[in-house]
This record gives structure tokens, C-alpha cells and sequence, in this order.
């Protein structure tokens, strides 16, 4: 009976042992996919500015008259006609507001 109880409190210990480790090993995991997220949200902000200097690029060079791509033309078009139409809306919306 005493070797049966030894047994179960060695077993104990190395399942203790391996608690340890494996909270260790999640402590370590979660440490490194903090760093991981931080990395995404760093490239992600990269890509939004890199995407925006595109786009004023784009727009600049469509202003300079710089040829492009048909498609590149007519999607500058529709950007540009959405965002007259946008500030079109918000002036009068603005008038409105001013008016009451």
C-alpha cells in the first residue's frame, strides 16, 4: 500500500513538473503572438500609408496629365466624381444647418 501511495505522489510530482512547464511554454506562445499582432498592425499600417501615397500619386498625375492606364482613368474619374459629390452634399448640408 505505501509503494501504491509512492507511486501516486511521484506521479503527482511529475504531473506538477509538467504543469509548470507547459503554463511556462503558454506564458512564452502568448508573449509571442503579442509581438506577432504588433507586427501585423505595424505592416497593415504600412500597407494603408503605402495604398494612400498610391492614390495621391495617381491623382497627381492625373492632374499633371500624365497618361495612364485606360481603366486607371476611368476608376480616377469615379473616385474624383464621388468625392466632388460627397463635399457637394456636405456644403449643403452645411447651407441647411446655417439656414435654420
Amino acid at each position: 500500500m505505501e509503494q501504491h501511495i509512492l507511486r501516486i505522489e511521484e506521479k503527482l510530482q511529475q504531473l506538477l513538473k509538467k504543469l509548470q512547464q507547459v503554463q511556462s511554454e503558454n506564458v512564452s506562445l502568448k508573449e509571442t503572438l503579442q509581438i506577432k499582432d504588433n507586427e501585423l498592425i505595424m505592416k497593415q499600417q504600412q500597407i494603408d500609408e503605402l495604398d494612400n501615397k498610391l492614390h495621391l500619386a495617381r491623382i497627381a498625375g492625373a492632374a499633371q496629365g500624365t497618361p495612364g492606364d485606360k481603366e486607371d482613368d476611368e476608376e480616377f474619374k469615379r473616385e474624383m466624381r464621388n468625392k466632388i459629390n460627397e463635399y457637394i452634399r456636405e456644403i449643403d448640408r452645411c447651407i441647411a444647418l446655417l439656414n435654420i
